[in-house]
């Protein structure tokens, strides 16, 4: 599951999955790669836990891998050496869906704007990769 590639621009092989090391609140997050593993200021990251079951194809039974559940989205606001902050950046306008654009629809984008939602029951050990 390890990324041993440069497929992201600036870090290091090997670099990801990163894992969570500290919940500093519903909206914020530490992770384990910082500065000497090429991460960036605004980086965007997906949060994810993989879940404890192998899927199986049900017709096949071949093994498909493990899923993994995810927690959130943030970008990287704060670096040290080896430790970054990651702040969710989703908010409800990314989760708000209307069929039918109206006035109404930007009315509500407006009043939602800049909130923030919360990352969804985040945990130490979590996996983080950027998107």
């Amino acid at each position: 599951m390890e990324n041993t590639t440069e497929d992201f621009i600036g870090t290091r092989k090997g670099t990801f999955p990163a894992s969570v090391a500290e919940i500093i609140d519903d909206y914020k997050l530490v992770i384990n790669k910082g500065e000497k593993d090429g991460i960036r200021k605004g980086q965007r990251m997906l949060v994810y836990r993989v879940s404890e079951e192998d899927i199986k194809d049900p017709e096949t039974g071949e093994s498909l891998g493990y899923l993994e559940l995810v927690r959130g989205t943030g970008k990287i606001i704060y670096i040290q050496e080896k430790m970054s902050i990651l702040e969710s950046d989703k908010t409800p306008i990314n989760s708000y869906w209307s069929a039918f654009p109206s006035q109404l629809d930007k009315y509500i984008e407006k009043l939602l704007e800049g909130k923030l939602l919360p990352f969804e029951n985040p945990q130490i050990g979590d996996k983080v990769k950027p998107i």
